[in-house]
């Protein structure tokens, strides 16, 4: 472990926090690319190892439960200590361990090497965005946040079609090939981090002593928490069986089509968090967390009762307006934890999304229970429409940034 540390010394330094926020948003978007690679291996999986529904789906849940679930409490001890993991050695592990799984012919080592590439997410994030938000300018923390997340989101989005690729014209173990170009980076990044050496120390800011919203602080933010995971169980269990449910339950589709399909609608998802992001400021972040919830209803029940380019809106629809939602919740709990930023992240961020992760194997259990993996899919409405409803009971000061700095 390392101590990321800050100073102002002239433009020399400047250069040398700009060259680690650089390693930092390029880790951000080469792991992020493995991610979404799970659920377009997950059908070939099911053929190849003879896997039910159940065991699919728990890959997807034993990665989200380790990499996303553990976040909180590796953020709050970096809070705290000063210390994070290396970024290069994060984004190494995580790259191979999902890469060489499509090599393994036991279900056991699939497991275990997506538990290991789990675990260099759930140490690079509060990592990597400790060391963004310590090393930017004051006056551009926001700007320097929004590209590193949105670095993220657009790999996010291109893995699927990258593996769809490489499924289609080398078959599944050729995915190893997507090794490359994290075990590249992180060499690059490891060899920048070791030219441009430590950096200096900083004045740790002073935190504010009012730290609660209240004598019952914790009952906002946990419902906030809850929304979020609720959001995240509907949305992961979407994205981990809607390549199984189009190639599987559809004739005439193809892995590389679904890929594309898969991509286009977690690009579609980052044009909604943008939005979301843009609008909440604006308007109100309830405001806008209440009416994309709203809006997603109906658009998740066109994927499930309609059929042809309506069911295809309907994907790219529910992946903009469930997406929407994204930056007011985390932003949100923020706001009802202050002074504990990284661990409300890691709230939102990781342990809501590792939630999401579980529900994703409970469909699975369900769909081998009633042997229709479109039935037990559809059964995610009951969270998309608990969001809207118990968003609407968050006490919440919901005031546009605009007017609040007046």
């Amino acid at each position: 472990m390392r101590d990321y540390q800050y100073s102002s010394s002239g433009d020399s330094m400047r250069h040398t926090y700009n060259t680690k926020i650089t390693g930092a948003i390029s880790g951000h978007f080469l792991i992020d690319l493995y991610t979404p690679i799970l659920p377009v291996i997950l059908p070939l999986l099911i053929v190849n190892l003879g896997l039910s529904y159940f065991l699919a789906g728990l890959v997807v849940t034993v990665f989200n439960v380790v990499s996303s679930v553990t976040q909180p409490f590796i953020g709050l001890y970096g809070d705290r200590t000063g210390k994070w993991v290396s970024v290069p050695f994060c984004v190494l592990i995580g790259s191979v361990g999902i890469s060489l799984s499509v090599l393994a012919n036991n279900y056991l080592i699939v497991l275990f090497l997506v538990g290991g590439a789990a675990v260099g997410h759930a140490l690079f994030h509060p990592s990597a965005m400790a060391l963004v938000h310590k090393l930017s300018p004051p006056a551009k923390k926001g700007l320097y946040n929004s590209i590193f997340t949105t670095s993220g989101s657009i790999s996010y989005s291109l893995g699927p079609m990258i593996a769809g690729f490489f499924i289609t014209f080398g078959g599944l173990p050729s995915v190893a090939w997507m090794m490359v170009p994290g075990i590249v980076g992180a060499a690059w990044i490891y060899r920048n981090d070791r030219r441009t050496g430590t950096v200096e120390p900083i004045k740790k800011e002073p935190v504010e002593k009012k730290q609660v919203h209240g004598k019952y602080w914790w009952i906002p933010a946990g419902l906030v928490v809850t929304v979020c995971a609720l959001r995240a169980w509907a949305y992961v269990g979407v994205i981990t069986y809607l390549p199984t449910l189009l190639l599987l339950w559809n004739q005439g589709i193809d892995t590389f089509t679904v890929s594309v399909i898969i991509t286009a609608m977690l690009f579609t998802g980052v044009f909604g968090q943008v939005a979301g992001g843009y609008l909440s400021d604006r308007f109100g972040r309830k405001k806008v967390l209440v009416l994309g919830f709203l809006c997603a209803i109906p658009c998740f029940c066109l994927i499930f009762l309609t059929t042809g380019w309506t069911m295809y809106a309907g994907i790219m629809l529910y992946a903009f307006f469930a997406s929407f939602c994204y930056v007011a919740s985390v932003t949100m709990t923020q706001d009802l934890l202050p002074g504990s930023v990284g661990f409300a992240s890691g709230l939102t961020l990781g342990l809501s999304m590792g939630i999401g992760g579980v529900g994703a194997a409970l469909i699975g259990w369900v769909a081998d229970v009633m042997g229709s993996l479109p039935d037990a899919m559809f059964l995610l409405i009951i969270p998309t429409i608990l969001c809207p409803i118990l968003a609407l009971f968050i006490k919440y000061s919901d005031k546009p940034a605009a007017v609040a700095e007046e």
